[in-house]
């Protein structure tokens, strides 16, 4: 429902501050949505890297499959993640993850007692679990990019398609009004006038 307006000077003047007020903040959100659109191409720039990455090492885990069916419980020990780290970083206003790297569990082990591959293997698993876990905090970033991003989007469009054109179409009816007020307060004083003289 459309704002009711008064038609005298105060609200032209309200009006015209409004109006100076939502054209002053435009430019502003678009900035901020080429922002976003811009660190969106990045992050799914690198988020397709990152899952190419993880393919291949996957491809070259699959060579070490028959040997880690056997050192799969041993291994359970040694993958299992203690903390996923990462830091916060500010874009256009909003706060991104953005991540450091995955500490394991690292518990004590016989080199003797276990096969002379197993290093090799727990490292290339280890790898690929911290790529797994980076790909997931670039999904997250994605996602909170592409929600301010819609948000930024949806204000602009409120300010381009309701509130300018509501402000100039406010101005417009009151200025309107005002001008038929002074073209009638005008020809009330001719008309005083002329009876006046008529005297």
């Amino acid at each position: 429902m459309a704002e009711r307006i008064k038609l005298n000077k105060v609200s032209l003047r309200e009006q015209k501050q409004k109006l100076a007020l939502y054209q002053r903040f435009l430019p502003a959100l678009e900035a901020r949505k080429q922002q976003f659109l811009m660190q969106l191409g990045l992050v799914r720039r690198d988020i397709r890297r990152q899952e190419e990455a993880l393919a291949a090492l996957l491809q070259g885990i699959a060579q070490w499959s028959a040997l880690f069916r056997d050192i799969e419980p041993l291994m359970r020990y040694f993958l299992k993640i203690e903390e996923v780290r990462f830091s916060q970083r500010n874009v256009a206003g909003l706060k991104i993850p953005r991540f450091e790297s995955v500490v394991f569990a690292d518990p004590s082990y016989s080199v003797f007692a276990t096969p002379f591959s197993f290093e090799t293997v727990l490292t290339r698993m280890r790898e690929a679990i911290a790529l797994r876990e980076e790909i997931r905090i670039l999904k997250e970033q994605e996602k909170i990019l592409s929600d301010g991003f819609r948000k930024t989007s949806q204000r602009i469009n409120l300010y381009e398609q309701r509130l300018i054109p509501d402000c100039r179409e406010s101005l417009r009816k009151i200025a309107v009004y005002l001008q038929d007020q002074q073209a009638a307060a005008v020809g009330v004083a001719k008309a005083a006038k002329r009876l006046s003289e008529g005297n």
